[in-house]
């Protein structure tokens, strides 16, 4: 998918710096207690819904995957796990 496109390019740029810090932050309060696993699935769970009111938007089914990874990889819980 690459682009000569300026504003693609910006768009794109956005949105991983954008996962990569929500991941990141939801990792450390995580990790610091902060959160439980129990919230920090409620929070990938509401992104996960808010992604797939996008569905058709481009890069919308890759972004529902990669927050389903982390449902079953991070952040799972022992139903999750086979």
């Amino acid at each position: 998918m690459p682009t000569n496109n300026t504003n693609e390019k910006l768009a794109i740029g956005s949105a991983i710096a954008g996962g990569a810090l929500v991941t990141a932050l939801i990792e450390v309060l995580f990790d610091k207690g902060a959160l439980t696993l129990e919230e920090s699935r409620t929070v990938l769970d509401r992104a996960l819904h808010k992604v797939g009111v996008h569905q058709p938007a481009s890069g919308a089914r890759e972004a529902a995957d990669i927050i389903t990874k982390l449902m079953h990889g991070r952040f799972a819980t022992r139903s999750d796990t086979p």
